[in-house]
């Protein structure tokens, strides 16, 4: 009884297995072809994820083989490896064995030479002196000196001359002349016929009109 019940079980696990293995390999077909049109146009990490699926849905060691040439072609070295090594390790009869070995050979090489490059740069970056800082001028301070509070005594400002217009006296002996001259023309004029002529008395010319 035990052992038909176990037969049971085992052919109700089988066929549960099936239908999920198949439905995974037919998911791993379609994500691998994606994969390989993406990987044909150079869009390689868009294949990368596309391969990644693939595998995780059906674990073909070929599988791996293309997941390392993605890693390759995006500059992964270090990946690139790990997955190249797991392709091998998983596929004893590889008919690409050398060739792959030679790839992995050869991207270790390209790995220790930037492994050098980086730690020259560090190490000339740890050697270069640290850069002088400029310190800034110190302000001169200049006290101000006081000036001395002087009083001095300044000059009466000189006399102011009025023009000789604006004298009183002249203006008298302008007066003098004016009511001369204007005497002296009335007398001349009483002894003419015609019309006298107007006098200026501001200048003190005659000015016929």
């Amino acid at each position: 009884m035990k052992i038909a019940r176990w037969l049971v079980a085992l052919a109700l696990l089988v066929s549960f297995v099936r239908p999920a293995s198949a439905d995974d390999r037919a998911r791993a077909r379609a994500a691998f072809r994606a994969g390989s049109q993406h990987y044909n146009l150079g869009e390689f990490q868009q294949a990368l994820d596309a391969f990644k699926e693939a595998y995780r849905r059906y674990e073909d060691p070929s599988i791996l083989f293309n997941i390392a040439q993605c890693e390759r072609q995006l500059g992964h070295k270090r990946e690139a490896i790990r997955e190249y090594r797991a392709y091998l390790n998983n596929s004893e009869n590889a008919d690409n064995r050398e060739s792959v070995r030679q790839i992995i050979t050869q991207l270790e090489r390209e790995l220790a030479a930037d492994d050098q490059r980086a730690a020259a740069a560090a190490a000339a970056a740890s050697k270069a002196p640290p850069p002088v800082a400029l310190a800034a001028p110190e302000p001169t301070q200049t006290a101000a000196t006081p000036r001395a509070a002087t009083l001095t005594a300044s000059a009466p400002p000189p006399a102011e001359r009025k023009p000789a217009y604006k004298k009183w006296w002249v203006w008298t002996m302008v007066g003098g002349v004016v009511a001369a001259g204007a005497a002296a023309g009335l007398a001349i004029a009483l002894t003419r016929t015609g019309p006298a002529p107007k006098v200026d008395t501001v200048l003190g010319t005659a000015q016929p009109f």
